[in-house]
């Protein structure tokens, strides 16, 4: 596609094929910073929407994170857009402390938590995302120089689940992936609608503006955003089909405990290849330690071979410990040198504990979840843990509700009535590739 092709403004019946995977939905949320990007996004649906006879409700969200003084005005500069739009609009803001370092990383981080929460305020079915072609290609380099595998390569899904920590997650989708930045750009002008600039786009101090500036020389030998997110989604559909070993393999082999801890067959982990091995490892980590980003591929291949390499062996990453003992390995949440934090709320509500389980109550009440230490800390007979390691429950969920009742799910006493203790699972960062179409048949593969 040349250049002036991928400049042209989204027309209508590109936007229509480009916004069908939102009409599943009937309650939508759109982020909208106020950038090019997303105010393009923000145009594109307002207008495939008055296009529809059954329209889904559609909500905005805009962050002002304070961390620029031109956020609050470009969060109401949004409202206002809205407003023309006929289009309700919401500002999210926060009183978080303001970052000291790392300050796209943390933006970042608020941003998905402020737009998570309020999702699930508002009902909504789905997020709306305004990542786009270039976003695709930079993101792929940026991994490609942090040594990822084939999962980070294949970068940002079409959709995916975003959680905030505290029990809501909402399906994000991205419908615009395949669109160049130039052609969001040029939609904006088509239509009249100034948009706001982040300086920190262009500042050389972040690695993805540096990476940015290179796309020009790159495109010049033949490595342009189409190229690179073409491979990122080829890599994708190659994670997809590594997936499918990675469930028939947990399906036969592992064990979970209802309290948090992992038991592997090391004869099943032998007949896998090393990178479905490293997936598998990789999704026992994020289910035992509740971390939302997979670990480092050079630290995890790591941790892999030193459990590979003697038939007793034990190894620690992203907060979980692993110990080989023969032909299974067992993993369990590491309570870490300051413990786990334990939380405490008045049902009927819900709250999370260490990233891990969620609990919910429907009556009233004072409830409590801490570690559990040891079992004889609370009266548990070891025989209750039958052949798990005592260990393995040091980080384990106890919930204390009222007049005393303890409950430890698979271990100890009964879920008080009303209550659910029940383990968070699917972190975004593992989203499932989506499987590439087999043209030899009907269904995926």
């Amino acid at each position: 596609m040349a250049a002036s092709d991928r400049a042209r403004p989204v027309c209508e019946t590109q936007a229509d094929a480009l916004l069908a995977a939102l009409t599943p939905f009937r309650r939508l949320a759109l982020a909208v910073s106020g950038g090019p990007d997303s105010t393009a996004l923000l145009l594109l649906v307002a207008a495939w929407r008055a296009r529809r006879t059954d329209p889904p409700d559609i909500h905005v969200l805009t962050v002002d994170h304070g961390l620029r003084p031109e956020a609050a005005a470009e969060a109401r500069t949004v409202a206002a857009l809205c407003e023309r739009l006929g289009l309700s609009c919401r500002i999210l803001t926060s009183t978080a402390p303001k970052p000291s370092a790392n300050r796209q990383a943390a933006a970042r981080d608020l941003r998905r938590g402020l737009l998570v929460t309020a999702c699930a305020d508002l009902a909504v079915e789905a997020l709306v995302l305004a990542h786009h072609l270039d976003d695709q290609a930079e993101t792929f380099l940026l991994r490609l120089a942090r040594g990822s595998g084939v999962y980070g390569l294949a970068a940002m899904p079409a959709r995916g689940l975003w959680h905030d920590g505290n029990g809501a997650c909402v399906t994000v989708l991205r419908p615009l992936l395949a669109v160049s930045k130039a052609s969001l750009v040029a939609t904006c002008s088509a239509a009249g609608e100034a948009y706001a600039e982040d300086p920190s786009n262009e500042d050389p101090a972040y690695a993805r503006t540096r990476l940015r500036q290179l796309m020009p020389a790159l495109a010049g030998e033949g490595l342009d955003a189409a190229t690179l997110a073409a491979t990122a989604a080829r890599l994708a559909s190659a994670a997809a089909a590594i997936d499918g070993q990675v469930d028939a393999v947990m399906a036969s082999c592992a064990v979970f405990h209802p309290a948090g801890p992992v038991r592997l067959s090391v004869e099943a982990l032998a007949l896998l290849p090393r990178e479905a091995l490293l997936r598998l490892f990789a999704r026992v980590l994020a289910d035992v330690g509740g971390e939302a980003y997979s670990p480092r591929l050079v630290r995890l291949e790591g941790f892999v071979d030193r459990l590979a390499a003697r038939e007793i062996a034990q190894s620690t990453l992203s907060g979980v410990v692993a110990r080989r003992c023969g032909e299974e390995i067992a993993f369990w949440r590491e309570p870490g040198r300051d413990g786990l934090a334990p939380v405490e709320f008045t049902g009927p509500g819900r709250a999370v504990f260490d990233r891990r389980f969620l609990v919910e109550a429907e009556r009233s009440g004072a409830f409590r979840v801490v570690p559990l230490g040891t079992l004889s800390d609370h009266g548990i007979d070891r025989k209750a843990a039958g052949d798990w390691p005592s260990q393995a429950f040091a980080g384990a969920p106890l919930l204390l509700g009222p007049g005393d009742a303890a409950y430890c799910p698979g271990l100890a006493g009964e879920a008080p009535a009303g209550v659910r203790l029940v383990p968070l699972t699917q972190r975004e960062s593992l989203s499932r590739p989506e499987l590439g179409r087999n043209p030899f048949g009907r269904r995926e593969i």
